[in-house]
């Protein structure tokens, strides 16, 4: 397999694709994994 985690050019691509395709997650998870973190 190839390592991206240095490669900043292939990365940021990658990032935005991510957040694009992730769904929002509802506060009160958010507030969950604080507790509980």
């Amino acid at each position: 397999r190839f390592n991206r985690r240095y490669d900043l050019a292939s990365m940021i691509p990658r990032l935005g694709w991510a957040a694009a395709q992730t769904p929002p997650m509802p506060y009160r998870l958010l507030k969950l994994a604080e507790v509980h973190g």
